[in-house]
């Protein structure tokens, strides 16, 4: 009896500590299986920071899943509140942020307005039930217009950042080496839309710090995460495409740029290319202005085809040009898709080319093609209306016959039916202002008693 008494004690001595593990995530199922299956995330785990201040699996992906999780359902998405349990003052000052609205670029975001209850009983609008998972279906038409594939791998893949902290840093390891590499901003701040790496590391600043480091020039951090600030809207003075902030917020984010300069700059030469960078953006935005004005024109005239009546439906604005923030690139005229390259690519890139030291990217790649594209437009809109115009003369020949072959013959009706084609001849010809033909036409209708 006394021996299967001890056998027992020894029993419940060996089974607590494996249930103590299993409740923890520490060796229990989480690492029997990922151990062998994935064991290069055991791995990253079990040399990070949280595993040597035992922060396990379940304690972030939490331990609700797991019957879902072994019949091969979706892993527990880790989301950065749950990082924030830990990580509060982190988080806040990410949430302030432009990566803190990284899904709610496409609709106005509500985190600086006050939490009525209005605001409130709105949240599940862009959030997911008592989460703030943001759903998929955030209002951002050129998101909407994608497949779930494209949706997944081409959006969400940056713009999770939102609720999302591993899409900078690592998913397992803690290791702030990698994090803090340049290159890990630019798996999203790259290409044709805006290259800030690209830009960074061809100008002078990166060619330093490539040789030399951080201690002798500045890097994504130094300008933008001073001393690890996780609100990555320190020091821009405008918002995603150049729009203009209060002056008071101006200034205070000017300033802050100003301090992360001057350790190698004069205040006077940091101002003076900041403020060029200023003026550079109002002049691009003059000239996309300028261009979005001419395709109205043609809007307005009939000239754009296919027409928006005429193409799919705008997932937000319907049968409706749209050539604003959400402007598709699918389904467009010639003339528009010209324009999306203008505004999306060629300004962005000429006043950030600037701000980031690069004058290869804001003369070459930005304002050259800037203003070739404008050229484009004027001369396509040009030749869009004189298509018109011959179209109209052709029309108004066969209707009215050869102008100026009037006959005694003809009745008073067939009299006026030619000498109305034959001003307006004159008019689609050019021979005629808008003003003389309209003034002639209705001197000719008042002969005629009508």
């Amino acid at each position: 009896m006394k021996i299967y008494l001890l056998l027992s004690i020894l029993l419940m001595v060996c089974i607590i500590p494996v249930a103590a593990a299993e409740e923890t995530g520490g060796d229990g199922p989480c690492l029997s299986c990922h151990g062998k299956d994935t064991p290069l995330i055991v791995q990253a785990w079990s040399e990070s920071a949280h595993a040597k201040n035992d922060i396990a699996c379940k304690d972030c992906h939490s331990g609700e899943y797991d019957i879902g999780h072994m019949t091969g359902q979706d892993r527990a998405v880790v989301e950065a509140s749950v990082c924030a349990r830990c990580h509060a003052d982190v988080a806040k000052r990410h949430f302030s942020g432009k990566h803190g609205i990284g899904f709610s670029a496409g609709r106005a975001c509500t985190r600086t307005m006050d939490r009525t209850p209005e605001l409130l009983a709105g949240c599940n609008d862009c959030h997911e039930k008592g989460s703030t998972l943001v759903r998929q279906e955030v209002e951002c038409a050129r998101f909407l217009a994608q497949s779930p594939e494209m949706q997944r791998q081409g959006c969400l893949s940056c713009h999770k950042v939102e609720t999302r902290c591993d899409v900078c840093h690592s998913s397992h390891s803690t290791d702030l080496a990698i994090v803090r590499d340049p290159a890990v901003c630019a798996t999203c701040h790259m290409g044709p839309d805006h290259p800030q790496y690209e830009m960074w590391m061809t100008s002078r600043h990166g060619i330093l710090f490539n040789l030399k480091g951080r201690s002798l020039a500045p890097d994504c951090m130094t300008c933008h995460m001073p001393e690890g600030d996780h609100n990555v809207s320190t020091g821009i003075t405008m918002g995603l495409a150049g729009q203009e902030y209060p002056e008071a917020v101006r200034e205070e984010q000017r300033g802050k740029m100003l301090t992360a300069c001057s350790p190698c700059h004069t205040k006077s030469f940091s101002l003076r290319n900041l403020e060029d960078a200023d003026a550079v953006q109002r002049q691009a935005k003059a000239i996309v202005d300028e261009a979005a004005s001419i395709i109205r024109g043609l809007e307005k005239d009939g000239l754009i085809k296919p027409s928006p009546a005429e193409r799919p439906a705008h997932p937000l604005s319907g049968k409706k040009l749209e050539i604003g923030s959400q402007m598709l690139y699918e389904n467009l005229s010639g003339v528009e898709a010209v324009f999306f390259r203008m505004k999306k690519f060629y300004y962005v890139i000429t006043y950030k080319g600037v701000f980031h030291q690069n004058p290869d990217y804001a003369h070459w790649y930005g304002n050259a093609p800037l203003k070739l594209a404008l050229s484009e437009i004027k001369s396509e809109a040009a030749l869009l209306r004189e298509v018109k115009s011959l179209k109209e003369r052709v029309d108004n020949l066969s209707v009215f016959g050869r102008t100026g072959t009037d006959s005694d013959k003809q009745s008073q009706a067939d009299t006026l039916r030619t000498n109305l084609g034959h001003l307006r001849e004159l008019y689609l010809r050019g021979d005629l202002s808008e003003d003389d033909y309209t003034k002639r036409k209705n001197d000719l209708l008042d002969r005629h008693g009508l």
